[in-house]
Protein backbone atom coordinates (compact mmCIF):
# COMPACT_ATOMS: atom_id res chain seq x y z
CA UNK A 1 0.00 0.00 0.00
CA UNK A 2 2.84 2.38 0.71
CA UNK A 3 4.79 3.31 -2.36
CA UNK A 4 7.97 5.29 -2.44
CA UNK A 5 9.52 3.43 0.49
CA UNK A 6 10.69 4.29 3.93
CA UNK A 7 13.93 5.08 5.68
CA UNK A 8 15.14 5.69 9.21
CA UNK A 9 17.40 8.58 10.18
CA UNK A 10 18.51 9.42 13.73
CA UNK A 11 15.66 7.61 15.46
CA UNK A 12 12.92 8.84 13.12
CA UNK A 13 11.14 6.64 10.60
CA UNK A 14 10.22 8.46 7.38
CA UNK A 15 7.45 6.99 5.24
CA UNK A 16 6.65 8.27 1.79
CA UNK A 17 3.11 7.39 0.74
CA UNK A 18 1.66 7.28 -2.76
CA UNK A 19 0.86 10.72 -4.10
CA UNK A 20 2.63 12.57 -1.27
CA UNK A 21 5.61 14.81 -1.80
CA UNK A 22 6.51 15.20 1.89
CA UNK A 23 7.42 12.13 3.94
CA UNK A 24 5.57 11.36 7.17
CA UNK A 25 7.94 11.51 10.15
CA UNK A 26 7.46 8.91 12.85
CA UNK A 27 9.80 8.86 15.87
CA UNK A 28 10.88 5.30 16.62
CA UNK A 29 11.72 6.04 20.27
CA UNK A 30 9.99 9.19 21.54
CA UNK A 31 12.26 9.58 24.54
CA UNK A 32 15.49 9.32 22.54
CA UNK A 33 14.24 11.63 19.82
CA UNK A 34 12.93 14.23 22.26
CA UNK A 35 16.09 14.27 24.35
CA UNK A 36 18.32 14.68 21.31
CA UNK A 37 16.12 17.46 19.94
CA UNK A 38 15.98 19.27 23.25
CA UNK A 39 19.40 20.47 24.32
CA UNK A 40 20.10 20.62 28.01
CA UNK A 41 23.25 21.23 29.93
CA UNK A 42 24.55 18.03 31.50
CA UNK A 43 24.80 18.19 35.26
CA UNK A 44 28.34 18.94 36.43
CA UNK A 45 28.80 17.25 39.79
CA UNK A 46 31.13 18.98 42.20
CA UNK A 47 33.80 17.02 44.01
CA UNK A 48 32.46 15.54 47.25
CA UNK A 49 28.88 16.51 46.40
CA UNK A 50 26.16 14.36 47.95
CA UNK A 51 24.26 12.13 45.49
CA UNK A 52 20.71 13.30 44.65
CA UNK A 53 20.89 16.56 46.53
CA UNK A 54 18.37 19.34 45.91
CA UNK A 55 20.32 20.77 42.94
CA UNK A 56 20.45 17.39 41.19
CA UNK A 57 16.77 16.71 41.81
CA UNK A 58 15.94 20.17 40.44
CA UNK A 59 18.09 19.49 37.35
CA UNK A 60 16.27 16.24 36.58
CA UNK A 61 12.86 17.76 37.34
CA UNK A 62 13.55 20.46 34.71
CA UNK A 63 14.55 17.82 32.16
CA UNK A 64 11.42 15.76 32.86
CA UNK A 65 9.05 18.73 32.83
CA UNK A 66 10.55 20.02 29.58
CA UNK A 67 10.23 16.58 27.99
CA UNK A 68 6.63 16.29 29.20
CA UNK A 69 5.73 19.72 27.79
CA UNK A 70 7.32 18.87 24.44
CA UNK A 71 5.48 15.53 24.25
CA UNK A 72 2.18 17.22 25.11
CA UNK A 73 2.72 19.79 22.36
CA UNK A 74 3.50 16.98 19.91
CA UNK A 75 0.29 15.17 20.83
CA UNK A 76 -1.76 18.36 20.40
CA UNK A 77 -0.08 19.03 17.05
CA UNK A 78 -0.93 15.51 15.88
CA UNK A 79 -4.59 15.90 16.83
CA UNK A 80 -4.85 19.15 14.87
CA UNK A 81 -2.96 17.72 11.89
CA UNK A 82 -5.18 14.64 11.77
CA UNK A 83 -8.28 16.80 11.89
CA UNK A 84 -6.97 19.01 9.08
CA UNK A 85 -5.90 16.06 6.90
CA UNK A 86 -9.16 14.15 7.29
CA UNK A 87 -9.89 14.08 3.57
CA UNK A 88 -11.56 11.24 1.72
CA UNK A 89 -9.55 10.01 -1.24
CA UNK A 90 -11.34 8.45 -4.19
CA UNK A 91 -8.37 6.22 -4.95
CA UNK A 92 -8.31 3.20 -2.60
CA UNK A 93 -4.50 3.24 -2.53
CA UNK A 94 -4.42 6.85 -1.36
CA UNK A 95 -7.06 6.11 1.26
CA UNK A 96 -5.16 3.05 2.48
CA UNK A 97 -1.93 5.04 2.63
CA UNK A 98 -3.61 7.77 4.68
CA UNK A 99 -5.15 5.23 7.06
CA UNK A 100 -1.81 3.50 7.46
CA UNK A 101 -0.07 6.82 8.19
CA UNK A 102 -2.72 7.72 10.77
CA UNK A 103 -2.51 4.30 12.44
CA UNK A 104 1.27 4.64 12.80
CA UNK A 105 0.91 8.17 14.12
CA UNK A 106 -1.71 7.10 16.66
CA UNK A 107 0.45 4.21 17.82
CA UNK A 108 3.35 6.60 18.45
CA UNK A 109 1.12 9.07 20.26
CA UNK A 110 -0.08 6.21 22.48
CA UNK A 111 3.55 5.42 23.32
CA UNK A 112 4.10 9.09 24.13
CA UNK A 113 1.00 9.11 26.36
CA UNK A 114 2.47 6.17 28.28
CA UNK A 115 5.79 8.00 28.51
CA UNK A 116 4.02 11.07 29.95
CA UNK A 117 2.48 8.82 32.61
CA UNK A 118 5.94 7.43 33.41
CA UNK A 119 7.33 10.98 33.61
CA UNK A 120 4.58 11.91 36.09
CA UNK A 121 5.49 8.87 38.20
CA UNK A 122 9.17 9.86 38.07
CA UNK A 123 8.38 13.43 39.17
CA UNK A 124 6.42 11.94 42.09
CA UNK A 125 9.53 9.90 42.99
CA UNK A 126 11.58 13.12 42.95
CA UNK A 127 9.05 14.73 45.31
CA UNK A 128 9.28 11.70 47.64
CA UNK A 129 13.13 11.81 47.60
CA UNK A 130 13.21 8.32 46.08
CA UNK A 131 14.57 9.35 42.69
CA UNK A 132 17.98 8.16 41.56
CA UNK A 133 18.02 4.90 43.48
CA UNK A 134 17.38 1.44 42.05
CA UNK A 135 13.93 0.07 42.92
CA UNK A 136 15.35 -3.45 43.03
CA UNK A 137 18.57 -3.21 45.03
CA UNK A 138 18.62 0.39 46.35
CA UNK A 139 21.97 1.29 44.76
CA UNK A 140 22.56 4.71 43.16
CA UNK A 141 21.53 4.62 39.49
CA UNK A 142 24.10 7.23 38.47
CA UNK A 143 23.87 10.71 36.99
CA UNK A 144 25.02 9.73 33.48
CA UNK A 145 22.43 6.94 33.22
CA UNK A 146 19.69 9.26 34.51
CA UNK A 147 20.62 11.91 31.97
CA UNK A 148 20.47 9.31 29.21
CA UNK A 149 17.12 7.97 30.49
CA UNK A 150 15.61 10.25 33.15
CA UNK A 151 12.77 7.81 33.85
CA UNK A 152 15.12 4.92 34.72
CA UNK A 153 14.11 3.03 37.87
CA UNK A 154 16.76 0.31 37.82
CA UNK A 155 20.54 0.48 38.01
CA UNK A 156 22.43 -0.86 35.02
CA UNK A 157 23.15 -4.22 36.70
CA UNK A 158 19.52 -4.88 37.67
CA UNK A 159 18.32 -3.74 34.22
CA UNK A 160 20.78 -6.11 32.54
CA UNK A 161 19.57 -9.02 34.68
CA UNK A 162 15.97 -8.05 33.96
CA UNK A 163 16.62 -8.06 30.20
CA UNK A 164 18.37 -11.45 30.44
CA UNK A 165 15.34 -12.88 32.24
CA UNK A 166 13.05 -11.45 29.57
CA UNK A 167 15.09 -13.10 26.82
CA UNK A 168 15.03 -16.44 28.62
CA UNK A 169 11.26 -16.30 29.07
CA UNK A 170 10.74 -15.29 25.43
CA UNK A 171 12.58 -18.39 24.15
Amino acid sequence: MLQGGYFCYKGTLFIRGRGRSNPVKIPTDPMAVELTRKSFTPYAAKKGEEYMNARQRSHFRKILESLKAELSEEIDRTVHTMQDEATVFADPNDRASQESDMALELRNRDRERKLIKKIDETIARIDADEYGYCESCGVEIGLKRLEARPTATLCIDCKTLDELRERQVAK
